[in-house]
């Protein structure tokens, strides 16, 4: 399995979670089918190895082939893995319809999800982090915006907020929270880590310089950018309905909602 992970700073902890795309479900294991590949996506029979998508080098040209092979037929789609490392087979993930888009950053992210499904080898565990602000997911998010966000929230009824969005140019910090919302979030058990002690590790470790030392040093800058970026957009939530952003959950609050969805679903077939 391969993992995205988004290391970040919370309560002087560092927290390692994995995101992923929501709709995302592994619908078959262990097969291998004539007409699709290895770390192949395929929208209404189109595949992105046979497309110009295929041959370009932006990080975003997955989700723009996703939406531009479902213009006149959106529906879902299919991700298929890597082949196993003693097999031909692979898995395939079924996904729901991307958001519609916002900017190129948050297309970036969604991008980087699909190519995590892609890379994934079955049977084997690798991470790669990813960084909010590397992507540029902050820069729309400006203090400037924030602000008028702030003052039609405080100074006009709720449905003249739309109206008022567009009219200032705001409307894309609503727009974002509804895309963020698409993914999935989880802290990965076991691998939170006191923020003291990574730093007296760091501090330790900064007279010898090595590969090791700027690595590390890497991974906490990533969390605490992400950090950034995540309570601006928590703050933007916060404005906007009264309430923090809940993205991240533990492995715990994510069962629980699990049985909670499948009990709401049985009581609703009972009724």
């Amino acid at each position: 399995m391969v993992m995205l992970i988004l290391p970040i700073v919370n309560r002087n902890r560092i927290m390692n979670v994995h995101i992923k795309i929501k709709s995302a479900n592994k619908i078959r294991t262990g097969v291998c089918f004539s007409d699709a590949k290895e770390s192949e996506i395929i929208v209404n029979r189109e595949k992105f190895s046979d497309s110009i998508f295929s041959e370009s080098r932006e990080i975003s040209a997955p989700i723009e082939f996703v939406r531009s092979k479902s213009l006149l037929y959106p529906r879902k789609y299919l991700v298929t893995t890597k082949t196993e490392s003693s097999s031909d087979l692979y898995d395939v993930y079924e996904v729901a319809q991307p958001p519609r888009k916002v900017n190129d950053s948050l297309d970036k992210l969604y991008s980087c999800a699909l190519t995590d499904m892609r890379k994934e080898i079955p049977g084997s565990k690798k991470g790669r982090y990813i960084s909010l602000k590397k992507l540029g997911v902050d820069e729309p998010l400006t203090d400037e915006k924030i602000a008028k966000l702030q003052r039609i929230v405080k100074e006009n009824d709720t449905e003249e907020w739309p109206k008022l969005f567009q009219q200032e140019g705001i409307a894309d910090l609503k727009e974002t929270l509804d895309f963020i919302k698409n993914f999935e979030c989880t802290v990965i058990s076991d691998t939170t880590i006191p923020e003291e002690s990574l730093q007296d590790v760091l501090k330790s470790l900064e007279v010898i310089n090595t590969k090791d030392s700027r690595n590390l040093r890497n991974y906490y800058n990533k969390a605490l950018t992400n950090k950034e970026v995540y309570s601006k957009i928590s703050y933007i939530n916060k404005i906007i309905y009264n309430e923090p952003l809940t993205l991240i959950k533990s492995s715990n609050e994510k069962q629980k909602q699990l049985i909670k969805v499948k009990d709401e679903s049985e009581f609703k077939n009972v009724a």
